[in-house]
């Protein structure tokens, strides 16, 4: 049986995790879900450590965020997550975005193993990851599909991966690639986000060189990053 199906965590927003709004950065977001994450993994006996041993590792490979309110500077949230079970290749994990007892955002995630030599992926099968006590309980109701492509796209900008975007694992981050699209968007938009989703395709490592593209269908704002040899690194839409 899992120790903690579901677990819930306090977080406290700091000046330096608030926008230039006051309101809770989304790349800060993005790294409270992957504590929450690896929080909850270690409990349930299925986290970085076990898989380290493994010689393996989780890797982030789909997310979308939904947020009727973003939490401003000093406020007090949770974050609740819980396991949902596996959809092919994919872990699924869910969370909840809390303040006040009201849920104002929430969050579906897609995970996948990989091996640390190979980088190829593995069967979460192998690891006992089909379990009946994960929680069913779907945060969003619609399953993550492949963000569609524009065949418009115009070049925001180019940019260096450097030693602050990597983590333990020797790739960029996924908050990395979340600020990085937000520079983007923030540029030259305000609208308020309610919705962010993500695919990520491919690795960036250090050194490595990215260009971002960026389409608006309607109220829909697509974006691409490629890498310096032209291909897909993530795909993103912002509503």
């Amino acid at each position: 049986m899992l120790k903690s199906p579901s677990s819930t965590y306090n977080f406290s927003i700091k000046s330096y995790e608030a926008n230039r709004y006051g309101k809770l950065s989304l790349h800060t977001f993005f790294h409270y879900l992957q504590e929450c994450a690896y929080l909850n993994a270690l409990s349930n006996g299925f986290g970085y450590e076990f898989l380290e041993r493994e010689n393996a590792y989780w890797v982030l490979t789909r997310v979308l965020v939904e947020i009727d309110e973003l939490p401003k500077w000093n406020d007090e949230i949770q974050i609740r997550t819980w396991p949902r079970g596996a959809d092919g290749l994919f872990a699924v994990r869910d969370f909840e975005l809390i303040k006040d007892g009201i849920i104002i955002g929430r969050v579906s995630s897609y995970w996948m193993i990989l091996d640390r030599d190979s980088r190829r992926p593995k069967r979460i099968d192998q690891y006992q990851f089909i379990r009946s006590d994960f929680i069913p309980d779907k945060a969003i109701e619609r399953k993550l599909e492949k963000i569609p492509l524009g065949s418009d796209s115009t070049e925001i900008g180019k940019r260096r991966v450097y030693a602050s975007d990597i983590d333990v694992n020797g790739h960029v981050n996924n908050a990395s690639y979340v600020r990085w699209l937000i520079d983007s968007f923030s540029e030259n938009h305000n609208a308020q986000i309610k919705s962010f989703e993500i695919n990520f395709l491919r690795e960036l490592v250090l050194g490595d060189r990215f260009t971002v593209l960026e389409e608006i269908l309607d109220s829909t704002y697509l974006y691409r990053i490629v890498n310096d040899k032209g291909q897909k690194v993530c795909l993103a839409k912002i509503q």
